[in-house]
């Protein structure tokens, strides 16, 4: 088979709302996708399971809902969608290899239906399927036991990786999602439309707090405690200067902006429309019960793995991606709640006098305990291009890692080739392993 460039690799990453498409890895850089596209098409007037690219509102089909795939003909139309686009952009390239990124919800038969229109209707000649899950692991570096939390718009899948494999047994996904928060503040602020909490929830003042961040904002115990020395300034000076107006006025603004949002009462956004809207201590809520509900699931799923080693190290590399990862705090009071919640021996931690009065045998019993630790992964800082953008789309890094290492190689065994496929059919794709 001839080689391929990696200016031909085609990576499609599906979501239920947007799907994320990159076409060449250009200079070997990994750059985030800068295509995305609304996961959606449109059913045909008159034939059945024949669909169409545009068409009316009342026409459209989302192919996927809350991560599975609903309407798999619609889907692999879609899929079509995106390859027709990218060869009518390009029309002299004709060897281009195709991995899609799959979500934990979608089935074996849905995987097979994939490759077989893959190769008889889009006619690639190179094709694979690799889990979001464990491609955010290759994204992170080099270790292999770990739990992705993968927060979508209306579902959250929780994977916990092995070895470099998803643990199928216990993974799971929930019915909640980054939407969640936008019903949580649709309750508490009812005049609001839903695109103004949308435009609240992705402003710079909308923030998560954990508890001791609560304590020390405005709001806690300690939020009305203000530095004498901020209010010392002056007052001679001021009125001989012969701008007493515009002096006052400069410091009035300097101090609004160098009080954090937290240490604020109220504090304002621009809407869609351009309106300012000022909110109260409804900016630091909406994400309780998705917090909580996370929390509780993680250490679910995490049970189900019984090597005690391997489950502590998939406590020490928990690894969140989605847009809401993206929310100010989310991540450091999503942490706080775990540990809050599983931490084994946080409260002897917590107490030394307590721990002194422990027996060997009892603290020996604690030690072994999972989890006795709780630790985020840290992406690592060679990938500048991410750095920037963040990493709420890690996953698709991981795709574009493990794309050049499938298809740079030109390892047959990390692929469905057009022969396999001739031999074996959808099948082949099983018999893949990377």
């Amino acid at each position: 088979m001839a080689p391929f460039h990696e200016e031909h690799f085609l990576i499609i990453s599906p979501g239920s709302k947007i799907t994320l498409v990159q076409f060449g890895i250009h200079d070997s850089t990994y750059t985030p996708p800068v295509i995305e596209v609304p996961t959606k098409v449109y059913k045909h007037p008159t034939k059945e399971n024949f669909f169409l690219s545009k068409g009316e509102e009342t026409d459209v089909i989302y192919p996927i809902i809350k991560g599975k795939i609903v309407n798999i003909n619609a889907f692999n139309f879609f899929l079509k969608l995106i390859y027709k686009s990218i060869l009518s952009k390009n029309p002299n390239i004709n060897n281009i290899p195709f991995l899609l990124l799959s979500s934990a919800g979608w089935s074996r038969l849905d995987i097979e239906y994939i490759t077989q229109y893959v190769f008889e209707s889009m006619e690639l000649n190179a094709f694979t399927v690799i889990p979001s899950s464990l491609a955010t692991v290759y994204a992170y570096g080099a270790q292999p036991n770990g739990v992705i939390i993968d927060i979508g718009f209306d579902k959250t899948e929780i994977t916990p990786v092995v070895d470099y494999e998803v643990v199928n047994h216990a993974k799971k996904t929930l019915d909640v999602g980054g939407n969640d928060i936008n019903k949580q503040l649709s309750k508490l602020l009812p005049n609001l439309t839903s695109s103004q909490i949308e435009s609240l929830k992705k402003s710079s003042i909308y923030e998560v707090l954990n508890d001791e961040d609560k304590q020390n904002s405005f709001f806690g115990k300690d939020g009305f405690h203000q530095d004498e020395d901020d209010n010392e300034f002056d007052v001679a000076a001021i009125v001989t200067s012969g701008r007493t107006r515009e002096i006052l006025e400069e410091r009035e603004k300097k101090g609004e902006n160098s009080i954090p949002n937290s240490q604020l009462e109220k504090n304002s956004f621009i809407d869609q429309d351009d309106n300012e809207i000022t909110i109260g201590k409804e900016r630091f809520k909406g994400c309780e019960n998705l917090i909580s509900t996370i929390s509780t699931k993680v250490h679910d799923c995490l049970t189900k793995i019984v090597d005690l080693s391997k489950r502590q190290e998939c406590w020490d590399h928990i690894l969140i991606v989605g847009k809401t990862s993206k929310l100010k705090g989310f991540i450091d009071s999503l942490n706080a709640q775990l540990i809050e919640d599983h931490l084994i021996g946080k409260e002897l931690q917590e107490n030394p006098a307590q721990a002194a009065f422990q027996t060997t045998s009892t603290s020996s019993i604690v030690y072994n305990q999972i989890p006795n630790s709780i630790k985020f992964g840290k992406m690592p800082e060679y990938f500048p291009e991410w750095k920037k953008a963040g990493y709420a789309d890690g996953f698709f890094l991981g795709g574009q890692i493990v794309s050049k290492q499938i298809f740079g190689t030109n390892n047959e065994h990390f692929f469905v080739t057009r022969q396999s496929y001739n031999d074996k059919g959808p099948l082949a794709i099983w018999e893949t392993s990377f």
